[in-house]
């Protein structure tokens, strides 16, 4: 439920984003490192948004999956240590 929140709250605030910058046409080139590309600014601030958002999500993935490993190891740790205190 609170993963299904966090994304409609993205995807709001996404399309606000996206419906505040269509009234933008300002087109601008963006000279990235492969190549040059000529985009309006209201796309390329989205693009960086969702770029953002994923890698900020992928991290907390990469985080969490690694606390979710340490607490089994722990509790299969402590499993083995509480028949042999009794």
């Amino acid at each position: 439920m609170k993963l299904f929140l966090i994304v409609v709250i993205l995807l709001i605030i996404t399309l606000v984003a996206a419906l505040l910058g269509a009234k933008n046409d300002q087109a601008i080139i963006f000279d990235y490192l492969l190549s040059t590309i000529e985009l309006r600014l209201s796309m390329l601030l989205m693009l960086f948004f969702a770029t953002g958002a994923l890698l900020s999500s992928l991290v907390f993935i990469l985080i969490w999956l690694k606390m979710k490993w340490r607490i089994g190891r722990l509790q299969k740790q402590q499993r083995q240590i509480s028949p042999e205190s009794r």
